[in-house]
């Protein structure tokens, strides 16, 4: 670790045959310590709990990382070096599982970093940070990747996770967008709706519950619907 802090890394559980990975957001630039107190965090510690209650032989982890900044410029950014710490971490304790990853904002970014490990089979960004030419990952078939966002967001860009999933798709990935509409970045504007997306969505993509049908059904369209499903209906059958 280039830094003299280190990631935290809470959860799992005996007997897994598949494993999730939560997230938090941060800020571009800083190189102060990631508190267990801090918003970002506490956000998804949410989300954390509701997939451990809900999970049937999944382990859960949330990851703090030992920074809160993206700080650009060295080989990687901070929060990836960090989520391939816990990725090998995860792999060494349940073997060749797979892994799916959940994250709000920064936490978003960083699961698509992470989305070239040969473990990780999907990807569920909550108002994920997806700067204008963001790289792509180099996915694999049978991956899967799932954004969701507030069309109010404020500090992280609706349009361009759009445009992001619109060239995800255009690579030959599969891909579906939702839409929250007015929704904000903190996810509060419907919380019991994000949760459930969240929770459902994500253990959808490892296999542990079945896959919410709106969501089935988003990603197996290539028309430009399915990057502009209405959040509501990703329980919806049709």
């Amino acid at each position: 670790m280039p830094s003299s802090h280190r990631p935290r890394l809470r959860g799992g559980r005996d007997d897994a045959d598949s494993a999730v990975l939560v997230l938090h957001g941060g800020r571009e630039h800083s190189f102060e310590v990631t508190a267990p107190l801090q918003l970002s965090y506490l956000r998804m510690l949410d989300m954390y709990v509701g997939l451990r209650r809900a999970s049937n032989s999944c382990a859960v982890y949330l990851l703090r990382y030992r920074v809160r900044g993206w700080n650009p410029g060295s080989a990687e950014p901070d929060p990836v070096i960090d989520g391939r710490w816990a990725l090998d971490h995860i792999r060494r304790r349940h073997g060749d599982v797979p892994v799916a990853l959940l994250g709000h904002s920064m936490g978003g970014r960083t699961a698509f970093g992470l989305a070239d490990d040969e473990s990780v089979v999907g990807v569920c960004g909550l108002a994920p940070w997806l700067p204008d030419g963001e790289p792509l990952p180099s996915h694999r078939p049978g991956q899967r990747f799932v954004i969701a966002h507030g069309t109010a967001d404020q500090m992280t860009s609706s349009p361009l996770s759009t445009s992001y999933a619109q060239r995800l798709r255009h690579s030959g990935a599969t891909v579906a967008k939702f839409e929250d509409a007015g929704g904000r970045h903190e996810l509060l504007n419907h919380p019991g709706l994000w949760h459930r997306f969240a929770v459902q969505t994500t253990l959808g993509l490892v296999g542990d519950r079945p896959m919410p049908v709106g969501v089935t059904n988003a990603l197996a369209t290539n028309e430009a619907a399915g990057l502009q499903t209405p959040l509501p209906q990703f329980c919806r059958a049709g």
